[in-house]
């Protein structure tokens, strides 16, 4: 049963009536997620953001059993952890407890819940402190970094990162070696280090001889950073061979980022179809792929950039509806906010709209929770939508509300 627009609900009123706690907030993802577009030929409005979008009650009523059957298979893995953690340390094998509380851990940081996942590694960390045996330590320390970093605290990630490193080192663990390494080069690529970045790249492939698919994460790192730094012809080699790798090993996800970088790469040196060509080979790739929906969404966003830079404004305005609808679909808003960024600039080489678009989508965006997870995120938010704000010229009042929406102090 689908009620007619005049009866229907629009999001921004629905959102209004649910308080923003924490036990609510599966029903608030459900609820934008099950949203429609106001007409079928939605992706020629200008406007059509989550806000506006409609909602049949009915039909959410109908949704509610089986969210609350995913949240409950949630729980029950991440409770099951945490048994299985109980019972290693009932038994005295301490080492096997690290690791149960480091399963429940990426449970939760792969639902996006990054300070629960980091209060478990934390407890995992406090336990491996005190073992013999480093290398619970050493992974702890690795998890605990990952998130720091993913939450942009830089300095916290590198200690631990760098705790990690000297104990692999120490306890001749070339792969916990390698991959402290790496997250080291992300601490750095983060800070805009790109040399310091490719350094401790090239140091964690040293390490990692006898891990093939951990040498082409690295390997692809390095042409990753050699692109940002202009050396192009660095850059290809090291992304082919990765390519090369992730192929054999059948990683479809590095292979999918891997051939993100070659249309990158493609793209500064004036190859927009090759580049396009590159990305729709990663969308053909995605199947089943772990973060099947972020790779989706990150490939439109890229291909509407290059489309929106070789003029071609209507099919990029179509790539990046895609990512929109996918990323309401799924309830993945720092993705949402980066899809307004880029719907401006659609607007602006349009000439219309531009601020328009800015607001709904900076209202839509805020109602949506759309608070990127760490503040690195919402500060980049927040230079993208500046930038259309200042380039329209009505940059104070709009500045305000933006801050304001994506979480930055003002």
């Amino acid at each position: 049963m689908t009620y007619p627009v005049e009866k229907s609900l629009r999001v921004e009123q629905a959102l209004r009536l649910l308080p923003e706690s924490a036990i609510v907030e599966p029903l608030r993802a459900m609820l934008v997620a099950s949203s429609r577009p106001e007409r079928e030929a939605w992706i020629s409005k200008p406007c059509e953001t989550v806000g506006k979008r409609l909602l049949d009650a009915f039909e959410l009523r109908a949704r509610v059993p089986s969210a609350v059957q995913r949240i409950s298979e949630h729980l029950t893995a991440l409770y099951g952890a945490a048994v299985d953690a109980l019972e290693a340390e009932q038994q005295g094998d301490m080492a096997e407890s690290v690791r149960a509380l480091l399963r429940a851990g990426e449970l939760e940081e792969g639902a996006g819940r990054r300070v629960q996942a980091q209060q478990w590694y934390l407890s995992a960390l406090a336990i491996a402190e005190e073992l013999r045996d480093r290398d619970p330590e050493i992974r702890a320390l690795q998890h605990v970094g990952r998130v720091e970093n993913a939450s942009g605290h830089l300095e916290r990630a590198a200690r631990s990162f760098q705790r990690s490193l000297a104990l692999a080192e120490a306890e001749l663990d070339a792969e916990g070696a390698a991959y402290a390494c790496h997250g080291l080069g992300e601490v750095a690529r983060a800070r805009s280090q790109w040399a310091g970045a490719e350094s401790w790249f090239a140091r964690g492939l040293k390490h990692a001889a006898g891990d093939p698919l951990l040498a082409a994460r690295l390997t692809s790192a390095i042409g990753e950073t050699a692109l940002v730094r202009g050396d192009e012809a660095l850059a290809g080699e090291r992304l082919l061979s990765a390519r090369a790798a992730f192929e054999s090993a059948g990683d479809r996800e590095g292979l999918i980022r891997a051939l993100q970088a070659e249309a990158r790469l493609a793209a500064r040196q004036g190859r927009t179809d090759d580049a396009l060509a590159a990305l729709s080979a990663a969308l053909d790739r995605l199947g089943d792929a772990p973060l099947a929906a972020r790779l989706e969404i990150e490939i439109r966003l890229l291909s509407g950039e290059l489309l929106l830079d070789a003029g071609r404004v209507p099919a990029a305005e179509d790539e990046l509806r895609r990512g929109e609808e996918l990323a309401i679909a799924r309830d993945l808003p720092h993705l949402l906010a980066r899809l307004y960024v880029d719907l401006g600039k659609e607007r602006g080489a349009r000439r219309r709209g531009r601020l328009r678009v800015l607001r709904e989508g900076v209202g839509s965006v805020r109602r949506f929770r759309a608070r990127a997870p760490d503040r690195r995120g919402r500060l980049a938010q927040l230079c993208g939508l500046l930038e259309l704000a200042r380039t329209a010229r009505r940059g104070s009042g709009l500045c305000g509300a933006i801050a304001r929406a994506v979480g930055a102090p003002r």
